[in-house]
């Protein structure tokens, strides 16, 4: 018997094509379920670094039964530093801070570290930079003051997390809108946060509950102006973390800011957030798409997403307002 065999030709152009776009529709309904993972990963990781950061806080407010100062002018009367500055031994970075000069000793400035300032604080800090610090989805850059740190290339790091000053509702709110001196503060100014410049509070100051009052918040994306350029609306001004104030009278704060504005509004041309130098009510924003993280006095972390009726945001920015909180 005879037996023949028959073997099977090349694939055909048209079968080909068949496979390519079978591959091209499973490639395309997978890659968004890999950036959502993607984003999801990034989110909690962010959402980690806050309560590292309020882990830090909380250690602070045990060991000198009170918060740090939102920022404390410098005490030969120059400009000061910042609470990140005041945590550092409970971020472990306790060698960083016994290293620092906090009482104006080399410079009048403390927090002020570019050539010609405090260089012994900015030399120390320049290159450092804690994880923690910077949302890991965030473009903006890590460092700030590259090339302006004496005896380094290197900048001091510009955290996407600021401290909250309060909300612009508060007793203690005073508008300065009309401010027309650059090298002021302006914007509308609140002290009804718990990291206030020139003000240290304890846990008990937060009446309206700590689990309804926020400590930190997320600044992680550029803001945009009408022509849609980028800018960088973080509350350090690009003076880096260690910056803070001056006398009380200027208005001027670093590293906090006193929330006026609604989660992710990112808008440039606000009042308080473009202005030259020093707007003092950058806002609460991210590159999440869906809100932005902020830290609680208890400890635990929210997303507040872009919702967040603007009321409700300047409750969590007061302390003790005596509103209801619902969020």
């Amino acid at each position: 018997m005879l037996f023949t065999t028959r073997t099977r030709g090349a694939f055909t152009l048209i079968e080909l094509l068949v496979v390519i776009a079978i591959i091209a529709i499973l490639i395309g309904l997978l890659l968004p379920a890999v950036q959502k993972v993607r984003e999801a990963a990034a989110r909690m990781s962010c959402q980690n670094n806050l309560k590292q950061i309020g882990l830090g806080l909380h250690n602070f407010h045990d060991a000198n039964e009170r918060l740090p100062h939102g920022g404390t002018q410098s005490p030969a009367s120059g400009y000061g530093h910042s609470w990140w500055l005041l945590i550092l031994p409970h971020l472990e970075q306790d060698n960083t801070f016994r290293q620092l000069d906090l009482k104006g000793t080399t410079s009048a400035h403390t927090g002020l570290v570019y050539s010609g300032t405090n260089q012994a604080n900015g030399t120390l800090l320049a290159g450092k930079g804690q994880p923690m610090l910077f949302c890991p989805a965030s473009p903006l850059p890590r460092f700030v003051l590259v090339g302006s740190i004496a005896g380094s290339t290197a900048g001091v790091a510009s955290p996407t997390y600021t401290g909250i000053a309060g909300g612009i509702g508060h007793s203690t709110a005073l508008n300065r809108d009309a401010e027309t001196y650059a090298h002021s503060g302006i914007g509308i100014t609140s002290r009804g946060g718990m990291l206030a410049s020139h003000e240290s509070h304890k846990f008990l100051d937060a009446t309206d509950g700590t689990s309804n009052t926020m400590v930190v918040a997320e600044q992680s994306d550029f803001c945009r102006n009408a022509a849609k350029a980028p800018f960088d609306c973080r509350s350090d001004f690009g003076h880096s973390y260690a910056m803070g104030p001056g006398p009380a009278g200027e208005n001027r704060h670093w590293n906090v800011t006193s929330v006026r504005y609604a989660i992710n509004n990112k808008t440039w041309e606000n009042k308080g957030v473009g202005d030259t130098y020093y707007g003092q009510n950058r806002p609460i924003q991210s590159v999440h798409s869906s809100g932005a993280n902020v830290l609680l006095a208890d400890g635990s972390v929210r997303l507040l997403t872009d919702a967040t009726p603007l009321q409700t945001l300047y409750n969590l920015a007061n302390r003790d307002d005596g509103n209801v909180v619902n969020f």
